[in-house]
């Protein structure tokens, strides 16, 4: 199994509309995958996903009232969501430090497991970040963003995760941007994909839906299905080697 936590900054890059997109996006190719809202306090997943009203979340897992296996729901294509709650009571009873130990729980054979890491230095995310093998780095193609990025990467690094390389989201192609080059040189690290600025994204979730399954010929849509097929082929030549 891939643990892979999907990292920023800051938040407002849009991590955890790319995560939903991507689980998603890679399990339509076939691999069995779980997304995770390691965003405790700030969770979006469940929204995504029409899971706002389920009975359990990851956070009464993590306060040991019940098992992993009771909060993993199913989505489209085969995919499993792992909800965060959205109540206060649900934010103050969740043990953020339990998380690396409750994922050894994974009842179901899994190949990639997405964790949706919150912004900032919160416990939720050295949490999530120890919950992880391998990291991959979400950024606007801004300065600020990228800057606030590096500490991630530096916390990430400390903990022993692998890093992927960057997602440069919501790429307007505008000319005070920073570009892919400058990036990757910013932070010595390969620029996978270039998500650009797209209405189907906001459409999409306004329907309940995903974009890479509501619009799957959009822009942003096959940026995420190109970078999908680049971490499964990834894997797919460690395998074979």
């Amino acid at each position: 199994m891939r643990r892979i936590v999907l990292g920023s900054g800051k938040g407002g890059v849009g991590r955890s509309t790319l995560t939903a997109n991507l689980g998603l996006a890679i399990a339509k190719m076939g691999k069995t995958t779980v997304v995770l809202d390691a965003s405790l306090t700030t969770p979006n997943l469940g929204a995504m996903f029409k899971l706002e009203k389920v009975p359990y979340t990851l956070n009464d897992v993590l306060a040991g009232k019940i098992p992993l296996s009771d909060v993993i729901y199913r989505g489209p294509s085969g995919l499993k969501i792992i909800p965060a709650g959205v109540t206060l009571d649900q934010v103050k009873k969740a043990l953020p430090n339990r998380l690396p130990e409750v994922l050894k729980e994974l009842p179901i054979k899994t190949e990639f497991l997405l964790i949706d890491a919150p912004g900032g230095l919160r416990r939720e995310t050295v949490a999530a970040l120890r919950a992880g093998q391998e990291v991959l780095l979400i950024t606007l193609p801004e300065i600020a963003a990228a800057s606030d990025m590096m500490k991630t990467r530096l916390i990430a690094d400390f903990f022993g995760l692998k890093p992927i390389g960057v997602v440069i989201n919501r790429v307007l192609q505008e000319e005070f941007e920073l570009t892919s080059l400058e990036i990757g040189h910013l932070l010595n690290l390969p620029v996978l994909a270039e998500v650009p600025e797209d209405v189907n994204i906001k459409k999409a979730f306004n329907l309940g839906k995903i974009a890479v399954d509501a619009s799957p010929k959009s822009p942003a849509s096959k940026a995420i299905k190109a970078l999908a097929k680049k971490l499964v082929e990834m894997r797919t030549r460690k395998s074979t080697a």
